[in-house]
């Protein structure tokens, strides 16, 4: 049995449950993960609330985390189990012992990156990433302005700006 954070009504952290439930095997294009650690983002509380609704209740939460493959879709040729990933922009449900996810949204974990770091700050960086190299790619000695800069991302973006 795994174990995942679920609500089925909205409102604020007292409607999360902790629900035991056997997970199915991963689809063609999936990697089923054993999550080590979660990335909590405050939209978490606009889907739970009920501000961005999710599609269905009841819900899971969360769409970044790190783990340890564990199962993998017929399809799936770059990742194996036993690989170490790092996943963000899943369907719901990270907040989960094990999480079912499209494995082009996971990417392999250097061993110098814990768990905890990667899920932390993976979709933080990679926000950072589109914004600083895709929208608009800052070049040395320009300078420009970041509102909002006590964050994750503005945390990030500051310091990838600065070098």
């Amino acid at each position: 049995m795994a174990t995942r954070i679920e609500f089925h009504k909205h409102g604020g952290p007292e409607v999360l449950q902790a629900v035991e439930f056997t997970p199915a095997d991963p689809a063609e294009n999936e990697i089923q993960v054993e999550n080590k650690a979660i990335g909590i983002n405050f939209i978490d509380t606009y889907i739970r609330s009920g501000l961005y609704p999710p599609p269905s209740l009841p819900s899971g939460l969360g769409t970044e985390a790190a783990g340890i493959v564990s199962k993998v879709g017929s399809g799936v040729k770059h990742i194996k189990a036993g690989d170490r990933v790092v996943y963000a922009q899943s369907a719901l449900g990270a907040y989960s012992s094990v999480h079912n996810i499209i494995a082009d949204k996971a990417a392999i974990l250097p061993a110098a990156i814990s768990f905890e770091q990667a899920a932390a700050s993976f979709l933080k960086g990679l926000t950072v990433y589109y914004l600083l190299r895709k929208t608009y790619e800052i070049k040395p000695d320009e300078q420009f302005l970041f509102h909002a800069a006590a964050g994750g991302v503005g945390l990030i973006a500051c310091q990838w700006a600065k070098a």
